[in-house]
């Protein structure tokens, strides 16, 4: 048995076929964005996509246009250095200043 999602076929295959396959997740509630990847020619989030039930097979791979790490595991430091840069959380005002 699986459950509904790109995700939980993935940590089956993983946990039954290939315990070496690689990808990265996290809360499986869509907030994170750890398990994002390119699923039938589209970015999105593993945990969120439901499995395709049509005969052909669903087409999985890493994020394009960024540096794969191992199988769907992406490098994400050029991500977090842009995050980084435009501070995108709350800031207080600093006394003084």
């Amino acid at each position: 048995e699986c459950g509904p999602m790109v995700l939980d076929a993935l940590i089956k295959i993983k946990n039954e076929q290939d315990p070496a396959m690689t990808f990265r997740r996290s809360c499986r509630e869509g907030i994170c964005g750890s398990c994002a990847m390119n699923i039938d020619g589209e970015n999105t989030l593993a945990c969120l996509c439901y499995i395709n039930k049509s005969s052909e097979a669903t087409k999985i791979n890493p994020l394009p246009h960024m540096f794969v790490v191992k199988d769907l595991v992406t490098d994400l430091s050029n991500f977090y250095d842009q995050y980084k840069s435009i501070k995108p959380w709350l800031q207080t005002k600093v006394e003084g200043s």
